[in-house]
Parts: C-alpha cells; sequence; structure tokens
C-alpha cells in the first residue's frame, strides 16, 4: 500500500483547497522544492496555495496502519528455528519527512530490514529461549534498526505484537518425539496392567491347587497357554501319582507277607490322600 497519492495543483477562486483530516494530510511543494504541511483539519487559505507558487500536493495517509509477517529465522542450536509471526501497526507523523525521501511503499522497507533485525536477535537464543526472544523483541524494538530507519522518513511503530515458537520442522520433530513417548508410556502401562493380572490370576491359581480343586485352577488358567499347560501337567502328574498308590494299594492287599495291621493302617492313610476307586 502507498501511503502518497501525487495530484497536481489547481488553484480557484470559487472553490477552496481540500480540508485536512485527521486520517488525511496534504503536502504541498512548489518548483524550488519548498514543503508546506497542512493536516488535523486545517486547510490551506487560496491567498496562501497562491502565495506558495505550489505545483503540486501530495495527499498523505496518516490512519493506523498494520504490517504482518509470519517467517522462520535461525536460532543459536545448529539446524532448530523460530517461527515469528509479527502484527506491527504504524502511522506516519512527519508528513513532509515521507514526502521527501519517496517512502510512500514503506512496507517495502519494512519487508526489507525486519529479517535483519529479527535474525540478529534470534541468533543468540536456543530454541527453548522462546519467551525471552519475545520479551526481547517487544521490549527493545525502538531501537532497532528498522524502527530507527521508518523514524527517519517520518514514521513510528505505535505497537507491536510478537507470537514466537519452534519452526514448523521442529514442531513436527517434538511430535514424533512425544508420539514416541506416549507409545513407551502406553507400553509400561500394559506391562504393569498385564503383571498385575496375571499375579491376581497365579493367586487364584494357586488357591484353587492348595485345596485340591485343580480344575477350578485350570479353568481359571484357560486364557493364559502357559498357565493351562502347567496346569495340565499337574493334574496328569497327580492322576499317574494317584494310580500309583492304588495299584499299591492292591498289591499291599494281596500280599500275605505284610502285617494286616500294619496294611491296614497304610491303606487308611493312602485313603486319606487319594481314596480308591470303588
Amino acid at each position: 500500500m502507498n501511503l502518497i497519492e501525487v495530484q497536481p495543483v489547481k488553484f480557484s477562486f470559487f472553490e477552496k483547497p481540500p480540508a485536512s483530516s485527521m486520517n488525511q494530510a496534504f503536502v504541498y511543494e512548489n518548483a524550488e522544492h519548498n514543503y508546506e504541511v497542512v493536516k488535523n483539519g486545517d486547510r490551506l487559505s487560496r491567498s496562501d496555495l497562491r502565495a506558495g507558487k505550489y505545483t503540486k500536493v501530495y495527499i498523505v495517509d496518516m490512519s493506523i496502519q498494520n504490517f504482518k509477517d509470519v517467517s522462520e529465522y535461525p536460532s543459536l542450536d545448529r539446524g532448530r528455528s523460530f517461527q515469528i509471526d509479527l502484527s506491527i501497526d504504524y502511522k506516519v507523523i512527519d508528513p513532509i519527512s515521507l514526502v521527501q525521501q519517496g517512502a510512500g511503499e514503506i512496507v517495502t522497507f519494512i519487508k526489507k530490514k525486519l529479517p535483519y533485525w529479527l535474525e540478529e536477535i534470534t541468533v543468540d537464543y536456543s530454541i527453548e529461549d522462546i519467551k525471552r526472544v519475545k520479551k526481547h523483541i517487544e521490549d527493545l524494538h525502538e531501537h532497532s534498526s528498522m524502527v530507527t530507519g521508518l523514524k527517519q522518513v517520518g514514521i513510528v511503530v505505535s505497537d507491536i505484537n510478537v507470537l514466537v515458537k519452534q519452526s514448523s520442522s521442529d514442531q513436527e520433530h517434538d511430535k514424533m518425539f512425544r508420539e514416541v513417548d506416549k507409545d513407551r508410556e502406553l507400553r509400561r502401562y500394559m506391562q504393569e496392567y498385564e503383571l498385575e493380572d496375571a499375579r491376581f490370576i497365579a493367586s487364584q491359581i494357586q488357591d484353587e491347587i492348595k485345596s485340591g480343586n485343580l480344575f477350578n485352577a485350570l479353568l481359571i488358567a484357560e486364557k493364559n497357554e502357559a498357565a493351562a499347560d502347567i496346569i495340565k501337567n499337574r493334574i496328569a502328574n497327580e492322576e499317574r501319582f494317584r494310580m500309583e498308590v492304588q495299584e499299591q494299594v492292591r498289591t499291599m492287599l494281596l500280599d500275605p507277607t505284610v502285617d494286616e495291621v500294619e496294611a491296614r493302617r497304610q491303606l487308611t492313610k493312602m485313603n486319606m490322600y487319594f481314596p480308591v476307586e470303588r
């Protein structure tokens, strides 16, 4: 946007020169490059217009303008950058300086100076120092080469808003790490959950085994293949041992050399653990 519009001066005995306003100033120029500024609602009189021999009038936009930019700038850390979202409000305070230096296309000047100013700041900060970078820009912008250059052409920065964050690539980089951390945390949780569940099931199985309820233990362990195999082997071993005991009982009953009282005593003891099927 150009802040200056140039028009030839036309003198008229019947029409007054245009009145300025808070948002519009007039800078009159004659052939000798003498300037006269009219602003804040004032108007140049017809006699002053004729006496000054003005040939051009520059219509200067005095309203507050806004410049926005989002760019990335290097940090102190190799390969890592800041993304800076900058909003600058500025306005003309010296219309003559603006006209004399032909600075109507001030956005071009800002775009040229801004990268140098911001990079001078960001290269001194680690990527973790986002808040400090923001504060530096907000607190010290008045002393920057860009603001100094604007003042030289009659423009002042009235407000500046800054949003600083990591560059897009750094944000994606950190996002990947966060996903890795989340996966690790989930795996740890699942391992702990499965371990706790296994402890609970093992306790139940152990209680059933102690009570002699092997088939109940097997039902509890059926969802855990390894545990189920252990219980099945335990049942098979118990059954083999049971058969061996029963065979010993039968042999003892049929052996005439075994004392009958002792045989009865051993038989009663065995039946307490492994009753003989009848």
